[in-house]
Formats: C-alpha cells, structure tokens, sequence
C-alpha cells in the first residue's frame, strides 16, 4: 500500500514538472520579438537620427550638418578629375540640398554580430550612397590619395574602406572616422576640403573643417 502511495506521488510530481516545463514554454514562444542590439552598452551606445530612433543597418539616411549654418548640406556624388570616373563624396554647398542618401552595412572584413540590425558607436562599418550613377561601379565608400592636393578623398567605388561614427565631443551630432584596420587608434576624423571652384570636398583630415553629421531616415 505504501509503495503504490509513494508511486502516485511521483507520478504526480512528473506530471507538475510536465506541466510547468509546458508553461515555460509557452511563455517563452510568446514573448515579444525584441531588436537585437537595442541594449546599449558604455563602449558601443547605439547611434540615433534626428528624431531619436536607432540608426539601422540597410536603411537609407541622408547626412545632414548637425549645426545649422555651418556652411554646407547634405552629401552627394560629382565627378572630380578631368570629369571622369569615379565620382567622389561631396557636401552639397546649399544648406536647403538634402544630398543623396547613404546606406550602412555590416563591415566585410571584421568579425562581427552581423545579426544586430543597430547601428552602434566606435563599431566597423561600411557606407554606400544609395544612388545610381554614370559611372559604371559601386557607390561603396573608400579612400584615395591625391598627390596634387596633398589630401585623402572618398570616392564611390567597388571596394569598401572601414569607417566608425562617434558622438561629438560636446553631444551635439556625430563625428565620422576613417579607419585603415580594426583599431580606434589610429583612426582620422572626416572633414571638409574646399577647393579653388567652392566644391566642399569629404576628406580624411583631422586639421580641415569637421564634418559633424545628423542622420535623417529617408522615408
């Protein structure tokens, strides 16, 4: 009688573990999906848009002066050398010009948490202007150096260079970081080159004009 009792009781208890193992469950399939890479951390806080949303990866942005009357707009494409391929990164000399999209992506050489959909600070990436041009290439961003000028241009091309945004010191807008390897050491802010014609060139230059940038979602 006494092992039948002990028996039922063990039963019993299988069949609660059961049940709240069943639970667990079903608790867990029905939680709301959450953004991988929402939870900011010290080192890597996410970077954020105008309006104060994360900035995503495969999203179009226009790259706007965080300062309004610092001199330019948005970002676009022109042709530099002789008016012949490739195009290069340029701000748009009227404040009103919005410029042409960019689109961030996952950097193809680094290691990374390509799962995250955040865009986040002091992170690798790579940028695309989110246009088609005459040239017949990519719109990936990378560097070139320029004897003539003395300076280190963006350019579209097939190829991807490594860059990192990070907020600007006093808060106000983020600062652009080209980036030769996986290492904020040896990072160069990106500035503004003007040239003899007025073009506001972008360019890898720590002692030119800075650009400091907001980003603002192309709806």
């Amino acid at each position: 009688m006494a092992s039948t009792s002990a028996w039922g009781a063990r039963s019993r208890m299988m069949l609660l573990m059961q049940m709240v193992a069943v639970a667990a469950f079903m608790l867990f399939i029905n939680l709301p999906l959450q953004v991988q890479g929402a939870v900011e951390t010290s080192e890597h806080p996410n970077v954020v848009d105008a309006e104060g949303h994360p900035v995503l990866f495969g999203d179009e942005y226009y790259v706007l002066p965080a300062v309004s009357g610092s001199g330019g707009g948005g970002l676009a494409l022109k042709l530099r050398v002789n008016d012949s391929c490739p195009m290069y990164v340029k701000q748009e000399s009227s404040e009103k010009s919005k410029g042409l999209p960019v689109v961030f992506t996952h950097f193809k050489g680094q290691s990374a948490n390509f799962s995250s959909v955040i865009v986040e600070e002091n992170v690798g990436l790579n940028v695309k202007t989110a246009a088609v041009t005459s040239c017949v290439q990519s719109t990936e961003w990378s560097e070139e150096d320029d004897t003539n000028t003395s300076k280190r241009f963006i350019k579209a091309s097939d190829t991807s260079s490594l860059f990192q945004i990070t907020k600007a010191s006093d808060g106000d807008g983020y600062n652009v970081y080209y980036c030769p390897c996986v290492c904020k050491l040896v990072c160069t802010q990106l500035g503004i080159y003007v040239d003899g014609d007025e073009n506001r060139w972008v360019v890898i230059d720590n002692s030119v004009e800075t650009l400091r940038v907001q980003f603002h979602k192309n709806e």
